[in-house]
């Protein structure tokens, strides 16, 4: 490991199914490699721009919506796109199932 780790929340590596909206454009990722947090997911994939708000479903058995911001898009050589969340109190508890669901499927630490 490289430095102590800037990392608010512990995360998971992910493979599932995501669909995002940024405005009036729909983007789905099938099986998006990344990793997911209760802050936010990142994902390997090409994206809006770094402020762009965003509404999210990532698949599972109790599929799961959020909003979000995206802080950070890279778009040139390896793509990425951190997604930093705004959960309300009922999101939060379908995002601590899926994160959950994921551990008993046997996701690794990120």
């Amino acid at each position: 490991m490289e430095g102590p780790s800037i990392r608010r929340f512990p995360r998971i590596l992910m493979d599932k199914a995501v669909d995002l909206k940024v405005g009036d454009a729909a983007i789905h990722l099938d099986g998006a490699a990344g990793n997911l947090s209760v802050g936010g997911l990142f994902l390997k994939a090409e994206g809006p721009p770094a402020g762009s708000p965003v509404h999210l479903r990532i698949a599972a058995s109790h599929p799961v919506e959020l909003d979000g911001v995206i802080r950070y898009s890279k778009n040139n050589g390896e793509r990425g796109l951190g997604i930093e969340f705004i959960v309300a109190d009922g999101s939060r508890q379908d995002l601590y199932q899926l994160i959950a669901e994921l551990t008993r499927d046997g996701a690794p630490p990120a």
